[in-house]
């Protein structure tokens, strides 16, 4: 029998709010089973390929059913909050509209986009050239294979990731400017670039690992470090509280479940 969201968050030995900062890449992920996310995915598809396919009818019924059993949540969480759910105004909507179409025109957002770009485009120039399993000859080279396979898994996952977080760092600093009150807390846009930080930091490491594995092509790869490299930069500068902020389980010392 399904258990809802309600039932699952009774757990002790979930972290609260762990899946605010992290990468959403579940399967890497050590602390999957402290997340109320991740539960929830399992107990509503059972492990079921299907229901994480974007293009399998699994997928879109397992999307209703969540939101449907989240619209059943909205009036408790509205009432603990103090939130009246009625008094949405359309200023609202169209002030929070601007605010993302500044944060999606930023210089730090456009570096992003651009680095998305330019990594898909090595790629598909490197797959023209060569499959990856035609590096798999000698010993030396399916070691070189394997990691190379490793290497783009952490590449792809991370690049169009890095300019997601950066705008919703960005969108939440526009908002936190308006609240004085919130210098006393930890600040969202921090904890959001703060992610995209450390998709910088893996996807570095990575192309890195690709230029041990396919030397011939090292010097076409160092644009696009040096590329990460500047947006690492340029985005600590923005946010320079950043790598300070205390991410929920990732960046506590922890004790073991219950």
């Amino acid at each position: 029998m399904r258990r809802t969201l309600t039932e699952l968050a009774r757990n002790p030995d979930l972290i609260s709010g762990i899946y605010n900062y992290c990468d959403r890449w579940c399967e890497r992920c050590p602390l999957s089973s402290r997340c109320l996310l991740y539960a929830s995915e399992l107990e509503d598809d059972d492990g079921s390929p299907e229901s994480r396919d974007i293009q399998n009818e699994a997928f879109w019924k397992k999307l209703s059913s969540i939101f449907r059993e989240t619209q059943g949540m909205l009036k408790e969480w509205a009432d603990e909050a103090g939130v009246d759910l009625n008094e949405i105004k359309d200023e609202d909507d169209l002030n929070l509209r601007r605010k993302r179409r500044q944060a999606d025109k930023h210089a730090l957002a456009t570096a992003g986009k651009k680095y998305a770009n330019a990594a898909s485009d090595w790629f598909r120039e490197f797959d023209q050239i060569e499959e990856v399993s035609d590096l798999a000859a000698t010993e030396t080279e399916v070691d070189e294979a394997d990691r190379l396979v490793d290497a783009r898994e952490i590449i792809h996952w991370y690049q169009y990731q890095i300019a997601v977080k950066t705008i919703r760092a960005l969108s939440s600093r526009f908002e936190e400017s308006e609240f004085d009150e919130v210098d006393d807390y930890p600040r969202d846009s921090d904890g959001s670039a703060k992610v995209a930080l450390l998709g910088i930091d893996r996807s570095i490491a990575a192309w890195r690992l690709v230029q041990m594995s396919i030397s011939e092509r090292s010097e076409s790869i160092v644009p696009l470090i040096l590329q990460l490299e500047r947006l690492r930069q340029r985005t600590e500068r923005q946010f320079p509280n950043a790598r300070s902020f205390v991410r929920p389980g990732f960046d506590e010392i922890l004790g073991p479940p219950n």
